[in-house]
This record gives structure tokens, sequence and C-alpha cells, in this order.
């Protein structure tokens, strides 16, 4: 299997995380990349070239990814693809609901021509069956957090942070929120220790450097440019992650995991996206409760440590044990267009 994304590490997106993380596992180190970051429509030709000397019977389009703007020409190369090379196309759509009506009209003619169509959630897969109701060859398959989960994860009695936001620091990401509820809770609790865990991006650089001049102000901790194994040991060590999304908590945040998979028992806000189990098992508030909510949990260590195990249950029923079991999924579906 070959897989095509515009975007792969050390640059910032969440999509070439999870294409990393597929091909460091054991079953994904058999697979092949196809990164490259020029993506206009000027180099399709140059891109259609690079693919023609690949020899893998199965291609695997990680879309959308930040690389590709929102150029064609990852449509387009594959549809070459299939056309012209006679490969099995599988496509990976990690948020077809976001996508604008233009972005799911691209997507039309690739679902015609495409073996599987795999999504992250049964929401999405929904979205998209909507509007394309002949859509029937699909796959679900669950992401899994990006930063590696602790060995022991510490009782809450231990962890010497009382609050976090982990994420890109870029805009629709709910910063101003936590910003807002931070300061109320530094108001109404002595000593309540918070920070803010993540990177900046090039392409909102501006945002990126006026949001840290905003904590600055506040007093508030940034902690940016760690490993994941620092990240992980830094979540290991905060007792609640308040991550108030604009569209609401979804199966599909990687903040969200990261964090839970890690111990923290995490406060978010309900949306379109939320399922019942996220529901039943963590505490949501809207934003103008979330401080309230915030201070009655660091109020009282059995009821946070309730949270807790309520938090790991969702764990251990919606989270894919490993990033080998996701790779192998991948490799079922390939092995199945190669038979």
């Amino acid at each position: 299997m070959l897989i095509i994304t515009g975007t792969y590490p050390p640059e910032r997106c969440g999509v070439g995380d999870y294409t990393q993380c597929i091909l460091s596992t054991p079953t994904g180190s058999s697979f092949h990349l196809f990164y490259e970051r020029n993506w206009q429509m000027s180099n399709l030709r140059q891109l259609c070239r690079q693919l023609k000397r690949t020899t893998d019977k199965v291609i695997n389009l990680q879309y959308p990814t930040m690389g590709y703007s929102t150029h064609l020409t990852p449509h387009l190369l594959a549809l070459y693809a299939v056309l012209c090379l006679h490969r099995r196309l599988v496509l990976t759509i990690h948020e077809y609901s976001q996508l604008g009506w233009k972005g799911k009209l691209a997507l039309t003619l690739l679902f015609l021509i495409a073996s599987t169509v795999i999504f992250t959630t049964e929401f999405e897969r929904d979205a998209a069956r909507r509007r394309n109701p002949w859509l029937r060859r699909t796959a679900i398959i669950k992401i899994n957090s990006n930063i590696p989960v602790v060995a022991e994860l510490k009782p809450m009695s231990e962890r010497e942070w009382d609050v976090c936001f982990f994420g890109f620091i870029r805009p629709n990401k709910g910063l101003e929120d936590f910003l807002s509820v931070a300061t109320e809770l530094r108001e109404k609790r002595k000593g309540c220790r918070v920070y803010v865990m993540g990177q900046t991006q090039k392409e909102t650089a501006d945002y990126g450097a006026a949001m840290l001049n905003r904590l600055n102000e506040k007093g508030i901790e940034y902690i940016g440019d760690k490993t994941k194994e620092e990240v992980a040991a830094m979540l290991n060590h905060t007792k609640v992650a308040y991550l108030p999304y604009p569209d609401g908590l979804s199966e599909r945040r990687g903040s969200f995991l990261a964090a839970a998979v890690n111990g923290c028992v995490v406060v978010s806000n309900k949306g379109p996206f939320t399922t019942s189990e996220q529901e039943r098992l963590l505490p949501l508030a809207d934003t103008d409760k979330a401080a309230r909510t915030i201070l009655s949990l660091l109020e009282d260590t059995h009821t946070l440590d309730k949270w807790q195990e309520r938090s790991q249950e969702y764990v251990k029923n919606n989270v894919p044990t490993s990033w080998e079991q996701i790779a192998q999924q991948y490799q079922t579906i390939n092995l199945s267009l190669q038979s």
C-alpha cells in the first residue's frame, strides 16, 4: 500500500502525525510513503511521473491535509492512479462534515472510483452517506492518540497541575474560551496551577504570537515544543484538561484522546458530534458553567478519582489499543483488494 499525504512530520498537522504513527508500526512498516509538499496544479505532471514510478497496487489517499490547501491536485492524482495506472484507491476521510460544499463536491467523483472509503467515526460516514446515498464500500477505523500512553497513570492525589489546555495554538481551537475560564479559576482558587501546552504553526503565526502574549499577561504558563513522551508525562501530572472545542467534543479530537489516555479528566462542551458514551462518561459543560464545574472537581479528590475511572472506561471501550491495531485494519483492506 502506498500512502499519499500532503503533510508529514516535522510539519505540524494531525493527519501527518496519523500517517507517521501508522507507518511506524510493525505492520505499517511494509507500507510506503508518498509525501509531496508542492500541490500546485502546475506540479501535477511531476506528481504523476512520481506516482508512475511506484509499484504498489493499492493507493491510500489521506484527506484532507494542511499541505493540500484547497488544491484539486490530490483528487486528480487519485483519478490518474485509478484510470491510467489501474491501481485500487482507498480513501481515508478525516473530517467530511467540516468540509465546505466545494470540498464535498470534489470528493464525489473519488467516492465513485474508490474501492474502499475509510472514515474515523460513524458520524462522519453518516454525513457522507446523506450527501452520497449510494456510498456503500466503507469502513470505520477509529483514531488513536498520537501521544503515547505513560507506563503508569498517576492518581489524582499525585498530580501537581490543576488545569491545562493541550493542542495546536491556532484559531478555532477554543483558546479564547479557555483563557476566559482559566482567568476565572485563578481568581476564585488561590494557587490554581494552569498551563497551555501546544505548538504554534507558521500558517497562523500572527495568531500564535498574539495568543502567547495574552497568556503571558494573564500569568498562564505556556509549554511548547515538547517531545511526544514529554507531553504524555505532563498530561500524567495534570488533573483536568479543559478543551472547549468550538463545535463541541467528538471522537476525532486527538487532543482529547491524548489527555484521556493519560488519565486527565477532560471537561469539554457538548456539540453535534458528541457521542452518547462521551455524554455518559465525561463531565461536559458549556463555557458559562465550565469554571464552576472545574472548581467543584478540584475541591474533591474523591470526585476527581471517580471521573478518572469513567474516563478510563471510555478509553477502554472506544479507543484502539495501539497504532499497530489500526495498521492491521489497513492491511486487511489492502490484502482484500489484492486478492
